[in-house]
């Protein structure tokens, strides 16, 4: 069976569940083709396959930005099968419901759709879930993966058999949705607050390479600017080799506020953007 993965990541999560989904299809042998949203979504929509899957993370009970502008335009679906797999470093909310609702509407058939559990990939300065949700390292971001890795191989299991589920439905998830949604908008709030350290700053401008929407930009004398298009993905925040990048002052502070660094090695953050 020819499969195709649609996906878009900030800072690893998903491309790691993307990649890890992957190696499973094809271990069963399956063909399987990844598809980044930002590079790749016209080719994912014309290509033929058997059955796609879309690889998302979870931002207050949404997809991120990309996702949802690319979820308005999708081609008809004439009956084409489809799976979602999602992530969140915590709760999910009616995530998946709404994702099968739109898609039916566009006569997608939803054979699947479930959230795994990965590591939160940050902490800033009043973020409700920084004592709680730190950033893990070390063996703690490794049960993450661990547990994360069983529950994805799961989700291939039941996709490939077609066991019919998608997350999020119930009173629960209703309003957990609904309450996430409703508090979205204090994203505002945070993106007027980014600032380099110019003490910290090397003048590499990944920043610049890593931005998915272009809003960080180099000056000649090597000043980096920040524009009015942020979707708040936190790459160059995470991703910068010199913490320089802070979200709010207090934010130098990088055991108060650590970053997170991917899931592991082998996802590479210029990976994300060419």
């Amino acid at each position: 069976m020819k499969i195709h993965f649609l996906y878009y990541t900030s800072t690893g999560n998903t491309l790691w569940l993307a990649m890890k989904a992957k190696e499973y299809f094809e271990e069963k042998g399956h063909e399987v083709q990844l598809y980044e949203i930002l590079k790749d979504s016209e080719a994912f929509d014309k290509d033929e396959c058997d059955l796609k899957g879309i690889f998302y993370p979870v931002w207050g009970s949404d997809p991120p930005d990309p996702m949802m502008e690319y979820r308005k335009k999708m081609p008809e679906g004439n009956g084409q099968k489809i799976f979602l797999v999602g992530n969140c470093c915590a709760f999910s909310g009616d995530t998946g419901v709404r994702w099968k609702r739109i898609l039916k509407k566009k006569g997608y058939d939803v054979i699947f759709g479930g959230h795994v559990i990965m590591p939160t990939d940050f902490n800033m300065p009043w973020m409700p879930w920084n004592v709680w949700k730190r950033v893990p390292e070390g063996e703690k971001l490794q049960k993450i993966l661990d547990k994360a890795l069983i529950k994805l191989h799961g989700f291939c299991e039941s996709i490939l058999n077609e066991t019919r589920k998608v997350d999020g439905k119930g009173p629960f998830n209703l309003l957990e949705g609904v309450s996430q949604r409703s508090i979205v908008w204090t994203e505002a709030w945070w993106k007027n607050h980014y600032s380099v350290s110019e003490e910290l700053c090397i003048k590499c401008g990944l920043c610049t390479r890593l931005c998915p929407t272009g809003n960080i930009t180099k000056t000649e004398e090597g000043k980096i600017i920040f524009g009015d298009n942020c979707i708040m993905c936190v790459k160059c925040y995470n991703h910068c080799p010199k913490n320089a990048v802070l979200i709010f002052k207090k934010s130098i502070n990088t055991k108060k506020y650590p970053r997170y660094k991917g899931p592991s090695k082998e996802i590479r953050p210029v990976q994300y953007r060419k």
